[in-house]
């Protein structure tokens, strides 16, 4: 982390984006210093805008924030992976969003979580290789959280997920 006369340049994974009206889009972040962080990108819907390939969700991304008003803003973005293997196979793909989904639902604003956030890395990582990491990595995750003091089943965890977010949610490894 550091903070220059711009704002703060952190690493981030994006967890989730909305399109806003005009060429705005408010995007969700998992900040490596901040923790869950939401910022507004301003004018990156325009065609012109370099910042707007690096913000599909799921990327690990180096960014620029500046803070005004109560409200973070997007200035500059940078790849730093998009892990393109990861995202060639379906089954895959489906399990990162789900996984993504729940950290976005999850975690707490501005709150810092490293081992959750380096935790978060290593599923990217591990999900690469394998198919059938999601039900470990969520379980460690809720156990970090506070949710979980044991091992549950899968059909434990997904029930405590909706439980907490308070909605349906699909089943884990779909």
């Amino acid at each position: 982390m550091s903070f220059n006369a711009r704002g703060l340049k952190t690493e981030a994974i994006v967890l989730k984006k909305r399109d806003l009206l005009n060429k705005d889009v408010l995007i969700s972040l998992f900040t490596e210093d901040l923790g869950h962080l939401t910022v507004f990108a301003k004018g990156i819907k325009k065609i012109t805008s370099r910042r707007s390939p690096h913000l599909q969700t799921g990327n690990l991304i180096d960014v620029l924030v500046s803070h005004k008003n109560d409200h973070y803003y997007l200035q500059e973005s940078q790849l730093i992976s998009g892990f393109s293997e990861l995202k060639k196979e379906e089954k895959k793909v489906s399990q990162l969003y789900f996984f993504l989904f729940v950290l976005d639902r999850l975690l707490p604003e501005l709150q810092k979580e490293t081992k959750i956030y380096n935790l978060t890395k290593n599923f990217f990582i591990d999900l690469t290789k394998s198919k059938t990491v999601i039900v470990n990595y969520l379980t460690e995750t809720m156990r970090l959280m506070g949710y979980l003091d044991k091992k549950v089943s899968q059909a434990e965890l997904k029930s405590l997920i909706e439980e907490i977010i308070n909605e349906k949610i699909p089943n884990i490894n779909d």
